[in-house]
């Protein structure tokens, strides 16, 4: 028989890890239905080039992920919705909370909703960090699948890599995601309704008759980031304010903002009124740059936030910023995650949490009726 994909036998992947990925794909895309069965053996054995130990620990790997069952003296055969919930110890009294880091009071506040949740139902939480790594988070995910957790809540690195969450959702093993969602791939999430958080946030700097408003982001494929984006072009579209793609700045995000890209970019817009930022540690480092260049908050640039981070209240200039209801988002996440659990074949639910507006004196709407709001 032909390999159809060969292997990668210098890449330090053990070969049964390469092969188990392989299988999975094809199940994934179909080739082999649920109840039909795998080529033997001896064939596959062939078809790979891998002697049958190494087979064979392909093989459990899939049992154990469950997409596959082992029938002795019958062969090896897709495994159905049922078997693969069934198949992933669902009835476990552990449930796991991953996060890409923790270098705000964000995260923290969602894993105390987490704990609370999963306390009135008698379940007790792994906490795992992943330095916002998507391989880390690969492993770790398939650490705690073959462990035989009862789910868990995942706040992923990106919305972009999806594996292993699409085969392990494909296996029936509960995952529900925080924060922000995966393309392409259908599961449970909780996240907050960051679109309409920056539609508010964009708002209220137009009704502070501003109309040069700047938005600055980060690198980050996150779909909460383009949902963000998305709300402040709205905002100014409702407007009728002309959006202005030079008004939209991204930046280095992690693990600190660029600041040199940040005055470059209020340097060149001199007649910019407002920025909305699309996260406190952005408008944080807004703060800053602005300071170095002499241009003071709010007189000079209004200044608008996201996510209401404990500093926020604590600066010389206290943030306006679309508060997150964290602590709502971690216990809901838990409660999706328990319907998943109690129901696998349920269709995935998307769970968006409302925001607020925190007005502080950042933006400038204390000096309204006195002042007008004029780049010097």
């Amino acid at each position: 028989m032909t390999v159809n994909t060969p292997l990668q036998r210098d890449s330090g992947v053990p070969l049964y890890v390469q092969v188990s990925e392989i299988l999975v794909q094809r199940i994934l895309n179909g080739e082999w239905q649920p109840g039909m069965s795998l080529p033997a053996e001896p064939e596959l054995c062939e078809e790979f080039g891998v002697a049958r130990g190494t087979l064979r620990q392909a093989l459990s790997k899939l049992e154990n992920m469950g997409y596959v069952r082992r029938e002795r003296g019958r062969g090896t055969f897709v495994a159905n919705q049922d078997e693969r919930s069934r198949s992933q110890g669902l009835s476990g009294n552990q449930i796991a909370f991953i996060v890409p880091y923790v270098r705000d009071s964000f995260i923290p506040e969602i894993l105390l909703g987490v704990e609370r949740a999963a306390g009135e139902q008698n379940l007790s939480v792994t906490f795992k960090h992943v330095e916002n790594d998507y391989r880390q988070q690969a492993e770790v995910l398939e650490t705690l699948a073959d462990q035989g957790l009862a789910g868990v809540v995942l706040y992923p690195v990106d919305s972009v890599h999806v594996e292993p969450m699409k085969r392990l959702t494909y296996a029936g093993f509960p995952i529900v995601l925080v924060d922000r969602y995966l393309c392409g791939v259908a599961t449970d999430y909780v996240m907050s309704d960051h679109f309409g958080g920056a539609v508010r946030a964009t708002q209220h700097l137009i009704e502070l008759g501003h109309k040069s408003i700047g938005f600055v982001y980060w690198s980050d494929p996150a779909i909460s980031m383009e949902h963000r984006k998305t709300g402040y072009i709205q905002a100014l579209a409702e407007a009728q304010i002309t959006h202005q793609p030079d008004l939209v700045c991204e930046v280095e995000g992690y693990p600190t903002v660029d600041l040199d890209s940040l005055r470059a970019f209020l340097t060149d817009h001199p007649d910019l009124t407002a920025v909305f930022a699309a996260n406190d540690q952005i408008a944080l480092a807004v703060y800053q740059a602005a300071r170095s260049l002499n241009i003071r908050i709010p007189h000079d640039l209004a200044l608008v936030g996201f996510d209401n981070l404990d500093f926020t209240m604590h600066l010389d200039i206290p943030l306006t910023t679309v508060k997150q209801a964290a602590f709502d988002i971690g216990q809901r996440a838990v409660q999706t995650l328990l319907t998943r659990m109690k129901n696998p074949s349920r269709p995935p639910q998307q769970v968006i949490v409302p925001t607020e507006l925190i007005i502080r004196r950042s933006c400038g709407a204390y000096l309204r009726e006195n002042h007008t709001t004029v780049r010097k």
